[in-house]
């Protein structure tokens, strides 16, 4: 009972082909990116008609995406107004970057249509988000309401032909959400990817659909697509992930295997209740929380852990308290340990959790700023960096060292570099 009031709270107090030496080209480019690169941004300016920014069509959008084009993204003269009315039926939600190709954007759904907007970052982005619901329900603290809440993991395939490249869309009754990256079959294909949803609507089914990538240039390699894997949201609902391997239906590979999808998915639908009825409650864990985490942490499980401890960071963060909550959490684990001194901070507990959640929620942004790029780059390319002799020819062992080597550098150079990136106030 305790972890789900923590969990409701939490949601109200804090309502993502190349060819040869591709890799050196595009870490080199990377790294020679400075912040000031034109991106599209998310002015705060207000008139009488209402917000103003960067509109976008979504199905034209979509339709520029199918051909490999992003024009639209930074099309002049597309600047228009929002406007918001208190109607129950707008819809403010983030976009995946998959879809847009550009980070931290969200769309608007009113009676009139959809519009896009982007920003400059994460934090930003869900800032112009809240304010704007808070807009369309001025009352939002003073109400009960539903939080949907989805997790998808997309792990991986297998049994579809060798030696071509794949990828997953993933859409909710219908409406696309988000796409994997393409990759290439080698043993499995692996994406190992995980997109996060909330404020959803009420959402029935979850969608996979699996394509096999084709080359663009080649007028007569079509797309092909796979098949599609349906996972009834009743099936993965409730406070645990639901791990499973699918058989794709409605499509073919071309031979007689049967392919298999591997996904691990998670829907919840919280109740949030007016911010007054926590009070009490909130009040009990500034107040107690070296208390209740004493004595919930020989009676949880792991998992229950990393939850509870996720919970209490985000509020006690919330409050202004993390710090003072992390201290004593961490002193009291040098006292437990005080005549075992080589067990401090390595085993599962809430304090180690809670250090983990803590370095996630306020290390976040300098890690993408310093490095974002760097590994997305690393990620996409198809150059081998495998030293183990076991793993790979003689022959190409050096090759393969060479690209270890310059690997390790940019990334060093990108963290000495990191210092012009702005730090989080907290840290």
């Amino acid at each position: 009972t305790c972890t789900i009031w923590l969990l409701r709270y939490t949601l109200h107090v804090t309502s993502a082909p190349p060819g040869p030496g591709f890799l050196s080209r595009r870490l080199k480019q990377s790294l020679r990116r400075t912040r000031s690169q034109p991106k599209l941004s998310l002015r705060s300016s207000r008139t009488s008609r209402g917000f103003r920014d960067v509109v976008l069509d979504p199905e034209c959008v979509m339709r520029r995406l199918r051909c490999g084009s992003q024009e639209s993204l930074l099309s002049a003269g597309c600047v228009s107004s929002l406007e918001l009315t208190m109607d129950q039926s707008v819809i403010i939600k983030p976009v995946h970057s998959s879809l847009l190709g550009q980070d931290y954007c969200f769309e608007v759904t009113t009676s009139t249509g959809t519009k896009c907007f982007s920003c400059r970052s994460a934090a930003e982005r869900d800032k112009w988000m809240e304010n704007l619901r808070r807009a369309v329900h001025p009352n939002k603290d003073n109400s009960r309401r539903l939080e949907n809440v989805l997790t998808v993991w997309v792990i991986e395939a297998k049994d579809l032909p060798a030696k071509k490249r794949y990828f997953c869309e993933l859409c909710l009754d219908d409406s696309l959400y988000a796409r994997t990256s393409c990759k290439l079959r080698t043993d499995n294909v692996f994406w190992g990817e995980r997109f996060d949803f909330s404020s959803l609507p009420s959402v029935s089914s979850v969608t996979l659909h699996l394509y096999k990538d084709t080359d663009r240039k080649r007028k007569k390699d079509k797309s092909s697509y796979v098949g599609l894997v349906n996972i009834p949201v009743a099936t993965v609902t409730g406070r645990q992930l639901v791990e499973k391997w699918y058989s794709p239906s409605h499509g073919g590979t071309g031979d007689s295997s049967v392919p298999t999808v591997r996904v691990k998915a998670r829907y919840q639908s919280i109740v949030i209740l007016p911010m007054e009825q926590y009070k009490e409650f909130a009040e009990y864990i500034s107040s107690n929380y070296l208390l209740l985490c004493s004595t919930l942490e020989a009676s949880i499980s792991l998992r229950a852990k990393e939850e509870l401890a996720a919970a209490l960071v985000h509020i006690l963060h919330s409050t202004g308290k993390a710090k003072d909550f992390l201290t004593d959490l961490m002193m009291s684990e040098v006292d437990r340990c005080r005549d075992n001194d080589q067990l401090i901070f390595r085993e599962n507990t809430l304090a180690t959790k809670s250090i983990e959640e803590y370095l996630k929620l306020i290390g976040q942004k300098y890690l993408q700023d310093a490095l974002g790029e760097f590994i997305k780059a690393l990620y996409e390319s198809d150059e081998n960096c495998e030293v183990d002799p076991s793993r790979c020819s003689t022959s190409d062992l050096l090759e393969h060292q060479a690209n270890l080597r310059m690997c390790c550098e940019l990334a060093f150079c990108k963290i000495l570099d990191s210092y012009r990136y702005d730090s989080h106030p907290d840290t």
